[in-house]
C-alpha cells in the first residue's frame, strides 16, 4: 500500500491538531496565581508577581500582609501570639495563612490545580 499526497496531509493536519491541544493543555502550568485576602466580609485579589505591602483591617487592628518574589506572607498583625506571622511565607495553589484573633485570611489560588500544603508549623 502506497501512501498518496492527501494522506500526508492528513496526517500533517493531525499533528497539527495535537499539538495545539498540548500547547492548550499545558502552557498555563507555569503561571502564578493569585493572592486572595478575606477580611471583614470583603475578599481582595492580587496577583502573585510583583511586589505589594497591602494593610488589611481587622477587629483587632491592622494585619500587613506582603508579596515578595512569588510569595505572600504575613508581616505584622496585632494579634496576641502571632502566629500568622510565623507561618512559612505561600506560594502555591491550596496554600493559606490565617489570623483567627483578628479574622484575617490569606489565600494562593491558581490555574494548576489546588494542591494541599504538605507542612506543618
Amino acid at each position: 500500500m502506497k501512501l498518496r499526497p492527501f494522506d500526508y496531509a492528513a496526517v500533517a493536519v493531525s499533528l497539527a491538531i495535537i499539538a495545539g491541544f498540548a500547547v492548550f493543555a499545558y502552557a498555563g502550568r507555569g503561571r502564578r496565581g493569585e493572592v486572595r485576602v478575606e477580611a471583614s466580609g470583603t475578599q481582595y485579589v492580587y496577583p502573585l508577581s510583583g511586589e505589594r505591602r497591602i494593610p488589611v483591617q481587622g477587629p483587632l487592628g491592622e494585619t500587613i500582609v506582603v508579596i515578595r518574589g512569588g510569595k505572600a506572607a504575613v508581616e505584622d498583625s496585632p494579634c496576641p501570639d502571632k502566629l500568622c506571622v510565623h507561618m512559612a511565607a505561600i506560594s502555591k495553589p491550596g496554600q493559606w495563612i490565617a489570623c483567627l484573633p483578628n479574622k484575617v485570611f490569606v489565600r494562593v489560588s491558581g490555574t494548576a490545580g489546588e494542591q494541599v500544603d504538605d507542612s506543618s508549623y
